[in-house]
């Protein structure tokens, strides 16, 4: 308002600032013309580059037509056509190695893991840790209680199917309970660092707090009791965190040695990202598993050694070097839109095609195509910037190829004329073989000569973790519904249909909502002086959801549910067991001191559910809206559903009306010490806490609270700011 003349010249800086930062779609996917630097000069390990941090900027906005500066230091590359002699590869590997200049290796074959995969996965992870105590020549000194390795790094998910409970109860059996005494994991639902405790199973967060808290126990010695296993599925950039802040206090590693299991991996990037974990790559030493090992490149026990001094090193390097200068069809194909962006002085491009198989359905895909590729080519090449700068791509990436016909064939103006035309129909599947050298130049850049050139770099990282957190889930589900994990059900109806839509004829529902008898999480706790137990069993629908440990569906389970098909016989029989045994037990133990621990788990952390009292001591979970208000009142045991909460503390439904946290209902401290154990809730934590040391404010607190703002603690500053009003009135 106080400068309207300025008005226009910021909506226009506004919007360059909004495309700056967003991907502008129209019709089509858009291609920035920033993409060019992903094929300009080849993208490095550093990551995706910025236009601005290169040359390159000065030399696009300038519109200057002298030779192209290098955008990236590739004096560290290496490529298989250059057959480099192996004193100036190790100078080359050094530059890339950089500070990380000492870096021992030991290259172990891991063919054994077809087998031993098709035995288990646990299986596979003990005839790793068997062959490490073996080659160490001193295994487990018992004496001292020291393993020769305290790292697992999971590359390629071998163990995706096993949680870190199976990891533990083999740690314990192969190491024994002195060993090791927490397993650091990385959370797969949200990524974040976690310690569990091998002998009560508490899983917490591995912050600064518990860091400090294990140098207090163990100093120098934390790194011999703690095992760290390191899942690569879902977080390929996660460091573990305090190496660098150990190493500084104590002159040690953390990582004691790294076995960094890369079996399938080819991408040798990949695999020095993985020993990356470690912050301290020349003080830890790393056997790197790896199949598939050409005979000659790997000697038997041949022991630890210099990584750039190693025959399998320059072999997976240089392949690698190859891989990323290749790129493929895509990234080509997306560097000629991005020219062509930069010929019209625009920042998106709106693509004629928009579905592929719509124009081939209707018989438009080749005019469409031939209109393409001749706009491209005319605009592209007739620009001498775009020109020069296609062409010196195609020059470098061409005599890097170990196909001579390939490398040594001069790209001329009217060769890279037909290659763009070539590309741009290849692109869309309307090429033809021409039996020509322009077959080689589209095969090497399609990267059909290696299983997976992606140019691109980071974003195919991206993609592929996405496909590959895809796949994880998808062979987690498989595993719960594996013939040996099925239950067999079959009821009767006229029409399905019908019956859903009637209650009392849905008699699926009413199935899957019933309780099995055999707990899945068993939780002991002192607190307030006295010691209980809690038992929380599954609803038959919740053993099929991704929160389950398959190995629950044991055949007792399957026996008995097999065996009860009527619904009030199931009932009949949980309740029975449900009750059966239960106790409650008064001892000397200090009021203010909390103590929970876990004696059966097979929930799988952060879980999603309701949770449903049925007395003190006994729960049943089930799916996250199974215990809606249509379906409570037709359930079986609708009488003996007394309140129900989900993972966050919401209460979904309460008959109690109590608000004491000594009584059974939404306030109980039972429900907490769930919550804290399933979902690490912060709110938990808070009631367990003033429980212990203030439990005559909470119960103040409790008794002046209207609940108009809602039930249970979820409430907790509405409920502790009325009282502090009532205080203050």
């Amino acid at each position: 308002e106080k400068h309207p003349n300025t008005l226009g010249g910021l909506i226009r800086f506004l919007y360059i600032i909004i495309l700056k930062r967003m991907e502008i779609r129209d019709r089509s996917k858009s291609v920035n013309s920033v993409d060019i630097i992903f094929n300009f000069d080849c993208i490095g390990f550093t990551g995706t580059p910025f236009l601005d941090n290169y040359p390159t900027s000065d030399y696009i906005r300038h519109q200057r037509e002298d030779d192209i500066p290098p955008c990236i230091d590739r004096s560290f590359y290496a490529y298989t056509n250059e057959n480099l002699p192996t004193e100036e590869f190790e100078q080359r590997f050094a530059r890339f190695q950089g500070q990380n200049s000492h870096v021992l290796v030991e290259y172990v074959s891991s063919d054994f893991m077809h087998e031993s995969l098709k035995v288990g996965e646990m299986e596979t992870l003990e005839a790793i840790f068997e062959r490490e105590e073996t080659k160490s020549k001193l295994g487990l000194e018992l004496a001292t209680k020291t393993s020769p390795f305290n790292v697992i790094v999971d590359l390629c998910g071998i163990f995706k199917l096993s949680s870190i409970d199976d990891v533990r109860s083999l740690i314990l059996k192969h190491f024994g309970p002195d060993c090791f005494h927490y397993i650091y994991h990385i959370d797969q639902t949200n990524g974040s660092d976690r310690m569990l405790c091998i002998k009560s199973k508490n899983d917490v967060n591995f912050d600064e707090e518990f860091y400090k808290f294990l140098c207090h126990s163990y100093g120098t010695k934390l790194r011999e009791k703690v095992f760290f296993f390191i899942d690569n599925r879902n977080f390929i950039g996660k460091d573990v965190p305090f190496q660098l802040v150990y190493q500084k206090y104590y002159k040690l590693p953390l990582f004691v040695k790294s076995v960094v299991i890369a079996h399938d991996v080819e991408d040798f990037s990949k695999i020095w990202q993985a020993m990356g974990r470690s912050r301290t790559m020349n003080e830890t030493t790393f056997s790197i598993y790896k199949n598939n090992i050409p005979a000659g490149l790997v000697e038997e026990n041949c022991g630890l050694g210099d990584i750039k001094q190693q025959p399998l090193t320059k072999l997976l390097y240089t392949r690698n070097c190859d891989c990323k200068m290749a790129g493929n069809l895509s990234s080509i194909y997306q560097t000629l839109i991005a020219l062509y962006n930069l010929s019209q002085q625009s920042f998106y491009y709106s693509d004629e095609i928009v579905n592929t198989f719509i124009e081939k359905m209707e018989k438009t895909i080749t005019m469409k195509v031939k209109n393409i590729e001749v706009k491209i080519a005319k605009v592209v090449l007739g620009s001498p910037v775009p020109a020069q700068i296609l062409q010196h791509i195609f020059v470098d990436k061409f005599q890097r190829s170990s196909n001579k016909s390939v490398a040594e064939n001069d790209v001329s103006t009217q060769r890279v004329d037909t290659l763009v035309r070539q590309i741009v129909r290849q692109k869309f599947e309307q090429r033809l073989p021409s039996e020509d050298i322009y077959d080689d130049y589209i095969r090497f850049l399609s990267g059909e000569q290696q299983s997976l050139m992606e140019i691109s770099y980071t974003k195919q990282q991206q993609k592929q973790k996405q496909k590959q957190k895809a796949k994880s889930q998808d062979n987690d589900t498989m595993d719960v519904f594996d013939k040996r994990h099925r239950l067999h059900f079959i009821s009767k109806m006229a029409n399905y249909y019908d019956a859903t839509v009637d209650k009392e004829e849905d008699s699926t529902k009413a199935l899957l909502s019933l309780p099995v008898s055999f707990p899945i999480f068993t939780a002991e706790y002192s607190a307030g002086g006295k010691t209980s137990v809690i038992n929380v069993y599954p609803t038959i629908q919740f053993l099929y959801s991704h929160h389950i440990m398959s190995r629950y569906i044991n055949e007792d389970v399957q026996s008995l549910l097999n065996s009860s098909p009527d619904k009030s016989q199931i009932c009949s029989e949980f309740v029975a067991s449900a009750t059966k045994g239960l106790k409650k037990e008064e001892n000397c133990a200090d009021p203010n001191k909390f103590h929970a621990e876990v004696k059966l788990q097979f929930i799988k952390q952060n879980p999603q559910f309701s949770l449903v009292g049925i007395q003190p001591g006994v729960y049943l979970i089930g799916m996250k809206d199974q215990f809606n208000i249509h379906d409570r009142e037709n359930h079986p045991m609708s009488g003996m559903l007394q309140y129900a909460v989900d993972e966050i503390g919401f209460v979904l439904f309460d008959k109690t009306n109590t608000k004491s946290v000594d009584d059974f209902g939404p306030y109980f401290i039972e429900n907490y010490i769930l919550l804290d154990l399933l979902s690490k809730q912060e709110v938990a934590q808070n009631v367990i806490t003033y429980y212990c040391k203030h439990k005559e404010k909470l119960d103040k607190c409790l008794a002046q609270y209207d609940e108009k703002q809602g039930k249970g603690f979820i409430c907790w500053r509405f409920l502790f700011n009325q009282t502090a009003m009532s205080s203050d009135a």
